[in-house]
């Protein structure tokens, strides 16, 4: 007969949402385990955005000191050192697991390693051994989409990339979002040939048309080869390269590369013995009402990429989410998300930020509004750093004055965005911005030639 394990609360994932809600709950005394079947820590500080931006942060400093050349900087015979890269993004990633690890342990919090398994709603089993728990939260996060073209299983994903030992000469991604132009940047700053295969019209969809045009050129400009109204009949290794099969306007093509890579979206992670838990969920994760609370078994919560809300997936919002669950699964539903003005950035080269709605949203909702645009490639900041192309997008409510969606290309656009996404979530309008002193000269000053 199995030996039983009781706890208050049990969270299956140990990224930002989870740890949230762990701290939280063993500070009032409850008796709290974590469930991975991945290294403690999430994704993000693992196999996300914090590797991610270490090799976007070396990359990005030799490209900006390529453009200085003649300005200041003699001519550079400068290259991007794979192996050393991989090494100074394991500086901070090998340690960070165990940190984490420790972290929670110390706080007397259970830590089990293994795949969670619903058995009952309020039982579950991890390699045989079975645990029971007065409420769940369920913040483990998303995987690579599942593809349905043969030999999808020879692609690598995202923690693929950020481990290559070497630095293949021609890489492929499938799909292009974030992870795609994200890594294709950075491999192109590298030194590879890449080429992106994106089934729609355009790359990074959810974006401002207009503006990602315009990093579509620049990406186009710097060597990265675009495939858009492309999809992928097949992936078969040849030798010692893949051979990938496509359709482009009715025609079928074939290219090579060194690595393919998956770019082509998360969603969640579902195998966890949801229906024996009695938990409804779906393809962007637990359906959950606006408590975060499971709409069909009460002692389920979710938060961050597990929960299927209208918050974008992202660790600020997971770490958001955490904090409300955490409080409304403890002390009683009380607290609600709040998705206005949360931000976003697309690490590409240049940076790509946005908060709130493009454009073409606004225009579908029929609203009535301003918008101010510009090349800031002229501007003093741009100048001074021999950026070749900026641009701003803002969108205006004609009566308030008040922000609604705010686009944004070029260098450090994802600290400017922040000062947008401040002013929506507390109301403020144009004449409030304009009135700020910011210092000079900095890009944050610079938003005032834009609102104005």
């Amino acid at each position: 007969m199995n030996m039983r394990s009781k706890f208050d609360l049990i969270i299956i994932g140990s990224g930002s949402a989870a740890t949230t809600v762990a701290f939280r709950a063993v500070k009032i005394g409850k008796k709290v385990a974590v469930i991975d079947q991945e290294p403690i820590g999430g994704t993000c500080a693992l196999r996300g955005c914090d590797p991610k931006k270490v090799l976007v942060g070396v990359t990005d400093s030799l490209e900006s000191a390529k453009r200085l050349q003649g300005h200041g900087i003699a001519k550079l015979s400068a290259q991007i050192r794979w192996d050393e890269l991989m090494e100074f993004k394991r500086s901070f990633t090998e340690s960070m697991s165990s940190g984490i690890e420790r972290s929670l342990r110390k706080n007397n919090i259970e830590i089990i390693h293994g795949r969670a398994k619903f058995i009952g709603p309020e039982t579950l089993e991890v390699d045989g051994k079975i645990f029971e728990a007065n409420a769940f939260l369920i913040a483990s996060g998303v995987k690579a989409a599942a593809l349905n073209f043969p030999g999808s299983d020879l692609l690598i994903d995202n923690e693929g990339f950020l481990s290559m030992p070497n630095l293949p000469k021609k890489l492929v991604f499938v799909g292009g979002g974030y992870i795609s132009v994200e890594f294709a940047s950075i491999a192109r700053k590298a030194g590879s040939e890449v080429t992106i295969i994106q089934h729609s019209d355009r790359i990074l969809a959810n974006f401002d048309r207009e503006v990602t045009e315009i990093l579509d050129s620049l990406l186009r400009e710097s060597g990265i080869e675009i495939l858009v109204n492309t999809s992928v009949k097949g992936v078969r290794k040849v030798d010692e390269r893949f051979e990938i099969t496509l359709t482009r306007e009715g025609k079928d093509e074939v290219i090579y590369a060194d690595t393919v890579v998956h770019g082509a979206g998360r969603e969640f992670d579902s195998d966890m013995g949801l229906e024996a838990g009695n938990i409804k969920w779906s393809r962007r994760g637990v359906e959950v009402d606006e408590y975060l609370r499971s709409v069909s078994n009460p002692r389920v919560y979710a938060a961050g990429d597990s929960a299927d809300t209208g918050g974008p997936k992202l660790t600020p919002v997971a770490a958001m989410e955490g904090r409300i669950a955490g409080e409304n699964l403890l002390n009683g539903n009380s607290l609600k998300a709040d998705y206005n003005g949360i931000p976003t950035t697309v690490f590409s080269s240049p940076p790509l930020a946005m908060v709130g709605i493009t454009e073409e949203q606004a225009f579908e909702k029929g609203l009535k509004i301003n918008v101010r645009k510009g090349d800031m490639t002229s501007w003093y900041n741009s100048r001074r750093r021999m950026i070749p192309k900026s641009y701003y997008k803002i969108i205006l409510d004609n009566n308030s004055k008040k922000i609604l969606g705010a686009h944004m290309l070029g260098e450090n656009s994802e600290e400017v965005i922040n000062i947008f996404s401040m002013a929506m979530r507390l109301g403020i309008n144009v004449d409030t911005l304009l009135s700020m002193p910011f210092t000079y000269p900095s890009d944050t000053n610079d938003l005032k030639y834009m609102i104005s």
